[in-house]
């Protein structure tokens, strides 16, 4: 075994080769591990390494913040649990709560479609859209917590292994068949990371969809009615944890088409596609320092030059808000907007208009 002076200088070498800011500047994507031609595996060993850093401190400000607010609030915006359902106001009806009557979809929700503004728009939009569906759903109101996908890669272990074992027994607390969720990231970790999980798409013993999937099998049921056809050109973004690492890419592009919209592909699509630069937690985190062009900039620019293309479809809470904020340093504000794939299916679907 080697004395402190040789550990010190193994240490120091590692240092030398790998920075701690590269560790961060990953978004666990999976496009390296996509594109391999040895086949890879980066993403693994770069958690460990931050869990690593996590271990000794090494932790830059404000993911610190993210992560005390997960441990104190379980969700990363600071906010008291009893704010997570303030979204539902002014739906015109009340949300069951699964855990005090029996529903066949629970909705996990997520941190982003619940806190943050410009996502709770999009939420109130999927409540409305599976109301008119007749979808018997409900949300575990202030009992839901952070799923911890993110908080897993960022490498904070125990804090997501703390978060799983709580959440588990919320499930087991409320009474469905089935769970829905519009985050792909909260998708991910239900469906593969849970007890009970098993890598078959379970958690708790109950089936994990992505609201894409559901969507597209109201509209194919007739449950659903398309009133107003959407006679644009739009394009249509992959998320990474909804895409690479689920293989869910039809479900979304079936929605725009049934919606008589014309997609536009990027020239970086499904497996190809490019990162929204949000996973992996760095959406918790400053941007990494030299860097000219964030991800989320570099891709709606690729969106803008796509001719006749207004609107930028996407299918997770975390890019709209990426997206929007990059459309105001981009100057492409005015000339490209980011809808929710949902967002437009309710405006289509609805027999009349909502504020």
């Amino acid at each position: 075994m080697a004395d402190g002076g040789e550990a010190l200088e193994v240490q120091n070498a590692q240092r030398r080769l790998l920075r701690p800011e590269e560790i961060w500047a990953c978004t666990t994507c999976a496009a390296c591990m996509e594109q391999c031609p040895v086949f890879n595996e980066h993403i693994p060993l770069i958690i460990e390494m931050r869990r690593h850093l996590v271990s000794q401190g090494s932790v830059e400000t404000r993911l610190q913040e993210a992560l005390t607010n997960l441990t104190r609030y379980k969700n990363s915006f600071g906010q008291s649990p009893r704010a997570r359902t303030k979204w539902t106001q002014g739906l015109g009806f009340t949300i069951k709560d699964a855990r005090k009557e029996p529903v066949e979809y629970l909705w996990y929700v997520g941190d982003y479609a619940s806190y943050h503004p410009r996502a709770q728009a999009a939420t109130r939009a999927t409540a409305r859209l599976f109301q008119t569906a007749g979808l018997s759903f409900g949300i575990l109101h202030e009992a839901e917590q952070n799923a911890g996908n993110d908080v897993r890669r960022v490498g904070e272990e125990g804090l997501f292994e703390m978060l799983r074992e709580e959440n588990v027994k919320r499930l087991e607390g409320a009474r469905f068949e089935k769970i829905v969720t519009t985050d792909p990231h909260t998708y991910h970790v239900l469906k593969h990371e849970y007890a009970g999980a098993g890598g078959n798409g379970h958690a708790n013993g109950a089936r994990v969809v992505h609201a894409t999937e559901l969507v597209g099998h109201l509209l194919r049921q007739g449950r659903l009615t398309v009133h107003r056809k959407l006679d644009s050109s739009l394009t249509y973004h992959d998320p990474c944890y909804l895409g690479r690492y689920n293989g869910i890419y039809a479900a979304p592009r079936g929605l725009v088409t049934a919606l008589g919209a014309r997609l536009k592909e990027m020239p970086r699509n499904r497996a190809n596609a490019y990162c929204c630069g949000a996973g992996g937690g760095r959406i918790w985190m400053e941007d990494v320092a030299g860097v000219t062009e964030r991800p989320a900039e570099n891709r709606v620019r690729e969106a803008g030059k796509l001719d006749g293309v207004t609107t930028l479809a996407v299918a997770c809470p975390k890019d709209l808000v990426m997206f929007e904020d990059a459309l105001k340093t981009t100057g492409l504000e005015g000339r490209l907007v980011v809808r929710d794939v949902i967002e437009l299916v309710a405006e289509a679907t609805a027999k009349e208009n909502h504020a």
